[in-house]
């Protein structure tokens, strides 16, 4: 299965990070702080108790910012002073003060800026110019295919496609216009330490400024459909809301074809020349793998699959690795004499317990590629069972 253009809006991070919005509060936020929490030394213990972290994180924060110029804390050091005022807060009569340590806890994450990644900031400035070109496509009626099936499932990719883009481009206007440079509010909240009315108030208040973002969003989506001629219902709401939300993450990987990875002229040599020297010996398996399969097209047979001509297999195997390497102009031959005996040895058997974590790394990647979740694996993957370490190679 060739993916081409693979889109996931839905990475699923190991360690997502809350967006609260410490260092630019929404206007809501500053006034439900500055109505509820003026003062904090006149609060009763049990209401100190369940302030929310977030506010103490906001005070201490402003406290910062007041002894340094209107500054925003940035930098490590800057970080573990916001954590000390946060200390200070503490009341010597309050014995089980946890939205301290929360507080504490969440400095380090919460006070950033929701600016896009490197990466996601790139994705964002190439949609504009990527919708114009999908749109050109289909207006063109590049996008039709010979059978009635085929034209259905190219004109369904071409959807998604632009749906994606389109987002993508609406979220990247967004971003030079109202969010000043910071991506669309997700809305949610963690759990911390409060009583109920409040975490609800709280709630409410990111929800909504999170519903302000995609209105503007899908207003800038609504113009740019407008401008390309495009259908109106290539982007649904919950959709639109779902790529605000997950904004962070947005991840494109541009597959390339074997005829590319195989073809000299197009073989990214650089990835596989590093690769040959890498503990994990993935380079190396892989052009054994690629003089294997040269052996078993010249042979009809693999490598030592006759167990009375092992031997001389072992010498014309070595030959298909000094051919592949020569093909793939690799300026070192790599050393395989003991790879090239494995693989002699190997006949071409099909070891369950290799097939079995094969088996459930194609299956893994399979419903990646259908559900579009989860970030997948980026062209030539390589297992070696002998020390149980993979590689992925972008050839």
């Amino acid at each position: 299965m060739m993916l081409g253009e693979h889109l996931v809006v839905e990475t699923h991070p190991d360690h997502a990070i809350s967006d609260l919005r410490v260092l630019a509060p929404p206007p809501a936020l500053q006034t439900f702080v500055r109505e509820r929490y003026a003062d904090l030394s006149t609060l009763s213990t049990a209401e100190y108790a369940h302030v929310p972290y977030v506010v103490l994180l906001l005070k201490a924060v402003e406290t910062w910012a007041a002894a340094n110029g209107g500054a925003a804390p940035s930098t490590y050091k800057q970080k573990q002073e916001v954590k000390g005022l946060i200390e200070q807060f503490r009341r010597v009569d309050l014995q089980n003060d946890v939205n301290i340590d929360e507080a504490k806890n969440a400095v380090n994450t919460s006070l950033g800026l929701p600016k896009p990644s490197s990466s996601v900031g790139e994705l964002l400035k190439a949609a504009r110019a990527r919708v114009s070109q999908l749109a050109a496509e289909m207006h063109g009626g590049s996008v039709s295919a010979t059978g009635g099936e085929s034209k259905d499932i190219s004109l369904a990719t071409r959807r998604q496609q632009l749906s994606f883009w389109l987002m993508a481009a609406a979220v990247g206007a967004f971003l030079e216009a109202e969010g000043q440079g910071l991506l669309p509010l997700g809305g949610t909240i963690p759990d911390m330490t409060a009583h109920t009315d409040t975490y609800v108030a709280l709630q409410g208040i990111y929800l909504a400024q999170a519903q302000h973002d995609l209105n503007a969003v899908q207003a800038h989506l609504q113009q740019i459909v407008a401008m390309e001629s495009l259908p109106a219902d290539l982007v649904s709401t919950p959709a639109l809301k779902r790529f605000c939300k997950n904004a962070h993450n947005l991840t494109v990987t541009s597959y390339r074809t074997l005829a590319e990875e195989g073809a000299p002229e197009t073989a990214k040599l650089a990835a596989l020349s590093a690769a040959l020297d890498d503990e994990a010996s993935s380079g190396a398996l892989y052009v054994m793998l690629r003089a294997a399969q040269a052996f078993y097209a010249g042979r009809s047979r693999w490598p030592g699959q006759c167990d009375s001509e092992v031997e001389s297999d072992v010498s014309m195997l070595k030959q298909c690795v000094t051919e592949v390497t020569k093909e793939l102009n690799l300026s070192t031959t790599p050393m395989l004499d003991d790879l090239v005996s494995e693989f002699c040895r190997w006949g071409g058997s099909e070891m369950h317990n290799i097939s079995s974590v094969m088996g459930g790394i194609a299956s893994q990647e399979a419903i990646k590629a259908v559900t579009h979740q989860y970030i997948p694996l980026d062209n030539t993957f390589i297992f070696n069972g002998t020390n149980g370490t993979t590689a992925t190679l972008q050839l």
